[in-house]
């Protein structure tokens, strides 16, 4: 009940069919062993030679009684389907949510494929806990009693012996399902699988193009083998309960024989004994389904409780370091402020340490360094995609968590080196997502701005063309034109341009430059750049090593100080100069 209740606050409209799905399934089974209970008189007429004027009689109410029966089984799991399907629903509403609130945090440490597949899986798993199981579970705890019921009515001796059938099938019954502490492990280890099988597919080009084999991907091929181990494991510690079950089971059938034997040479009738005997050997096989019924609730509602676990834990993995918004709307200048900032992906190795930096509005600042120095994590926390774990961000003079999420949005707007443009809409229609209320006026103005007059006219429905499969295809310089249009609708007071130009042929960069040129002017704007080549005209360059400003100037101070700058350049330089022989 602590499960259902966890369950159906997801979805508290649906509650009422829950109890409508159990109250319906257990008419059912009332209506079901009142039908057994009158097999059992017409099989005690018919073996006695009683009178069986009221045999046709009898036989229409025991078929009226099954189709009731099914009838209201039906309808049980009708009304705990619909709660089920609603409670898969919710479940992913909330996941999509939490995605669209999760904090970038949350996705530099996960992997799509993980995400998708945690999601996917556990809300399966709740499906059926729900759809299935409510009706089943009160068929499977409410038969065994009414057949005590029914077995005691039809004879002392074999109720007794039905006693210790239920209680010894009841201790078989806790050691058929297995070792429990497999079951988290097991679930986890799939998860770890499905994630693993999730990335193996989508690295298929890679797979193709050298010809890898599966072990080639170890995490995946370990996790395939740990996954057999297990579940190899786990099937083994129930083998011997459950051959046991169904031994034991064999001999109880017949026993009764052997019973009914033993009272008619006391006397008993020996019709009615053989009547008895049929009836007991029909109900054994009813037992037998619905303790395995038993068994399988306890493995569901164990990996029901995980898979909300799960999720839930999921759900507060994404609210860490969760964004916190303001009210203030207009930004006052666009200076950028850093003042003994800290801040790490993880909570513990720290990307920036007490790291302070000022920079001018409507100034144009190259960040540059190798890989791993805090480029892109600089940037990050000027566009408000992260929160930092200590120390504060300015900009025009006020804190970065001052202002409202709309604010930030549309004043600060960022180019990344792979856009990402949506399938299935129009070149026009990528473009107005800038900006949702823009005139048709201001997105064709973007565009050519954009530059993307250029190749927009080999397109036969020109600004209409459907990216996608069963539209057009583009190459990168081309989306990268699209995404800065974008910006130019947007027409943010913050650009940051995050290696934009780095995919791009020599075509497609000319123009992205000129592209550049127009969008930059009178904006604040931060460039992370490996090719330095295309940063010299820049007002300041900022040099970072390992979180740190380590040099900031111009291209002509910094390489009269004859420092790291003018060392990161000369190696630049050889490398650029290289050649195959």
């Amino acid at each position: 009940m602590k499960l259902y209740k966890k369950l159906f606050s997801y979805m508290p409209e649906r509650k009422a069919h829950g109890f409508l799905a159990a109250f319906l399934t257990f008419v059912g089974i009332l209506s079901v062993f009142y039908a057994y209970y009158l097999i059992w008189i017409l099989l005690k007429n018919i073996f006695t030679g009683e009178n069986l004027s009221d045999g046709k009689n009898l036989a229409i109410k025991i078929l009226l009684l099954f189709v009731a029966y099914g009838l209201l089984y039906f309808l049980g799991t009708w009304m705990s389907h619909l709660a089920g399907f609603r409670l898969e629903t919710r479940l992913r509403e909330k996941g999509i949510v939490h995605l669209l609130k999760a904090s970038n945090t949350f996705f530099d440490l996960h992997n799509s494929g993980e995400v998708r597949k945690i999601i996917d899986n556990n809300v399966e798993q709740t499906h059926m806990i729900v759809a299935h199981l409510i009706p089943d579970q009160t068929a499977a705890f409410l038969t065994p009693i009414l057949m005590l019921i029914l077995t005691f009515v039809m004879d002392l001796y074999l109720g007794i012996f039905f006693t210790a059938i239920v209680l010894i099938s009841l201790v078989l019954l806790k050691n058929m399902m297995g070792d429990q502490s497999f079951m988290k492990l097991y679930m986890d280890k799939l998860d770890e699988m499905n994630a693993g099988a999730v990335e193996y597919v989508r690295a298929m080009p890679v797979v193709k193009i050298f010809n890898a084999p599966l072990i080639g991907f170890k995490k995946l091929y370990d996790s395939i083998i740990v996954y057999k181990d297990m579940v190899y494991k786990y099937s083994m510690s129930c083998r011997i309960p459950y051959v046991l079950f169904q031994w034991i089971l064999n001999i109880f059938i017949i026993t009764p024989i052997f019973l009914g034997i033993f009272m008619v040479n006391r006397g008993a009738d020996p019709s009615l004994w053989a009547a008895k005997i049929l009836f007991f050997t029909l109900f054994m096989g009813i037992f037998f389904s619905n303790t395995m019924k038993i068994m399988y609730v306890s493995m569901y509602i164990f990996q029901a409780n995980s898979a909300v676990d799960n999720l839930e834990n999921l759900f507060k993995e994404m609210k860490a370091k969760e964004i916190e918004f303001g009210s203030q709307r207009e930004f006052l200048n666009k200076n950028i402020e850093f003042k003994n900032v800290d801040f790490s992906y993880d909570g513990e190795n720290k990307i920036l340490d007490n790291f302070s930096l000022s920079l001018e509005e409507d100034k144009v600042y190259a960040l540059v360094g190798s890989s791993g120095s805090g480029k892109s994590t600089i940037a990050k926390l000027i566009s408000g995609l992260y929160p930092v774990d200590s120390g504060e961000i300015l900009i025009g003079n006020k804190n970065i968590s001052s202002y409202d999420k709309e604010s930030l949005m549309k004043n600060i707007g960022i180019v990344f080196q792979n856009p990402q443009l949506f399938q299935g809409i129009s070149i026009f229609e990528n473009v107005k997502l800038g900006k949702s209320d823009a005139a048709d006026e201001e997105v064709f103005r973007a565009l050519k701005l954009a530059r993307c007059d250029e190749f927009i006219d080999k397109f036969k429905d020109r600004y209409d063309a459907i990216i996608g499969a069963e539209g057009i295809n583009l190459s990168g310089g081309e989306k990268q034109r699209i995404s800065i249009a974008r910006i130019f609708l947007k027409n943010p007071k913050i650009i940051i341009l995050d290696e934009a130009s780095a995919a791009a042929d020599p075509e497609n960069e000319y123009e992205l430059q000129i592209a550049f040129k127009e969008l930059i002017k009178n904006r604040t704007t931060i460039m992370i750049a490996h090719r330095l080549s295309s940063i010299r005209g820049v007002d300041e360059i900022l040099l970072i090593d390992d979180g740190k400003v380590i040099e900031r100037g111009s291209h002509d101070e910094l390489m009269k100080k004859d420092g790291a700058y003018k060392k990161f350049i000369e190696i630049y330089n050889k490398a650029n100069e290289w050649r195959v022989d």
